[in-house]
């Protein structure tokens, strides 16, 4: 099965019609049902809000397309994760070499699973049922930031055009899409959460639509979407600082954000890279995250991986040119990813996130009720109480630890001194630089292993900082010392969607490599 991987992109060009060039079908009703007959308890409804939420990624019981979804991409750039496998002969993306026929499945499965439906979804409840288009929105602006924050412009406002045509959206315009969608679907449901907190979309509290912890729960999706509103306004805040003040502030108003690990939101399933990491030996510990964790004495790395041999956690750094002893012969030397991926649980969103946002947005000056310390360490603390990995009071106050240099048991090549040089402890002396290379520092310790929105993160704001790769094979597509900053367009694109293709390259405003910066990157953090 694994073998497919390496011909994944001839098959994929074959056997697939462009995702956004094609929609004459998606209304259609094909479960053989009425409408009338659909309508009786909601089902007309309940079929594509399910897809949506287990369609986020691609599952393993689903397919193995997961795996190059995000494992064998984002997972890797972000510094969580290594690949033991030499796919290609090592020239794949932990190499910088962009594998076409990878980086198309996030593209392929959003717009077959999130945005097909939500446009089904827009038509069937707009009028009728604005609970359920609100939650629609909640769910389509989740999905889809992961995907123009691989890509850049992508299909969006046009997406399902009567006149057949898929023109791009500008990563801007698509970003004030998401605030009005949010906008949108919390207007709708606070007043609905606010008169009943016991709320939940559908009266039967056993219904299984709702496959998340929120357990149909409308309060909770009102703070998941302001959540998103608070994680989608920082994200834009140093291309426009304003609009991102506006609202994140907005975002913290009415029911606010979620903030208790009790409203943690994540979908109830077997996580795939449980299976990456386990029977598949495609994927270990990163050695990014391995080197910092080690150096602060990290006391989570005991829920986000297994020690290697001799009780080390080891990682494996991205770009390192692999043999067989990696995988197979000495494979207990570096470390699987752990107990988190085991617990039926995939992470969308965590209270931590919110306090570190919170910090970061205290340091911007925005008005978010509190300061960028007790934002940071709450954000510390709630991370420990999560995983279970005791009082954070200790590691909160260490002004010693640093990360560690990382090294490579299999080859001295690899190794490297470490990189972002800062300690836990708050200190208001420190620059606004280094405060904010804490915040995220510990925010991306805290999102592991939601490697898409640790990869944006480092992007956005340059921390922590990561090793470069060991070996860049990009051929000069993207320069040596430099990071990889975004994916190639989905490659069918260029054949069957071309207008479209081309305006999404002249709104990206640079090559389809992966060197492009995409339009909130701008290598500037703004105070």
């Amino acid at each position: 099965m694994k073998n497919k991987l390496l011909i994944f992109g001839s098959v994929l060009a074959l056997s697939l019609a462009s995702c956004t060039g094609d929609f004459e079908d998606i209304n259609t009703n094909e479960t053989g049902f009425s409408n009338t007959q659909l309508e009786q308890d909601f089902n007309q409804v309940k079929a594509p809000l399910k897809t949506m939420q287990r369609g986020m990624y691609i599952l393993v019981a689903d397919d193995w397309q997961g795996d190059i979804q995000f494992n064998l991409n984002a997972d890797i750039f972000s510094g969580y994760m290594g690949t033991p496998h030499d796919f290609a002969g090592n020239s794949n993306n932990s190499t910088y070499a962009l594998v076409d026929g990878w980086n198309g499945a996030e593209w392929v499965q959003k717009y077959q699973k999130e945005m097909v439906n939500a446009y089904n979804l827009e038509k069937l409840t707009k009028e009728k049922y604005p609970q359920f288009y609100a939650w629609s929105l909640i769910l389509k602006v989740y999905a889809m930031h992961k995907t123009t924050d691989y890509y850049g412009p992508i299909v969006y406002s046009g997406f399902g055009n009567a006149d057949g045509t898929t023109p791009y959206d500008s990563q801007k315009a698509v970003y004030d899409k998401f605030f009005t969608e949010l906008k949108t679907a919390i207007d709708i449901l606070t007043p609905i959460a606010t008169a009943n907190k016991a709320a939940t979309f559908f009266p039967d509290s056993a219904d299984k639509t709702d496959g998340t912890t929120a357990h149909g729960s409308v309060a909770t999706w009102v703070k998941f979407a302001n959540s998103l509103r608070l994680r989608l306004a920082l994200r834009i805040s140093n291309i426009d600082p304003a609009k991102a003040k506006t609202e994140g502030e907005a975002a913290l108003a009415g029911l606010g954000v979620i903030t208790s690990n009790a409203e943690n939101m994540a979908y109830i399933a077997e996580h795939p890279v449980k299976t990456y990491t386990g029977p598949w030996a495609d994927i270990n510990a990163g050695g990014a995250i391995t080197s910092i964790m080690n150096g602060y004495n990290d006391p989570r790395r005991a829920t986000f991986f297994y020690t290697g041999t001799g009780g080390i956690y080891q990682g494996i750094r991205m770009g390192t040119l692999v043999d067989a002893d990696y995988r197979t012969a000495k494979a207990d030397l570096f470390s699987k990813v752990g107990p988190i991926v085991e617990n039926n649980l995939i992470p969308w969103f965590n209270a931590s996130e919110s306090y570190f946002l919170k910090a970061e947005a205290a340091l911007k000056g925005w008005n978010v009720g509190g300061s960028a310390q007790s934002f940071y360490e709450a954000g510390i603390a709630t991370s420990f109480a999560q995983l279970g990995a005791g009082s954070a009071a200790t590691y909160i106050a260490d002004d010693v630890s640093m990360p560690a240099n990382f090294t490579d048991p299999l080859n001295a090549a690899n190794n490297i001194a470490a990189q972002n040089l800062v300690t836990v402890k708050w200190s208001d002396a420190a620059t606004n630089e280094v405060k904010l290379q804490k915040i995220i520092t510990q925010k991306w310790i805290a999102g592991f292993p939601d490697g898409q929105e640790a990869w944006a993160e480092t992007r956005r704001t340059g921390y922590p900082k990561l090793f470069l790769p060991a070996n860049n094979l990009s051929g000069g597509k993207i320069p040596n010392g430099t990071f990889v900053r975004r994916l190639n367009f989905y490659v069918n694109e260029k054949t069957s969607n071309p207008a479209g293709y081309a305006q999404g390259v002249q709104l990206l405003g640079g090559p389809d490599t992966g060197a492009t910066r995409l339009w909130w990157d701008t290598g500037v953090n703004k105070f």
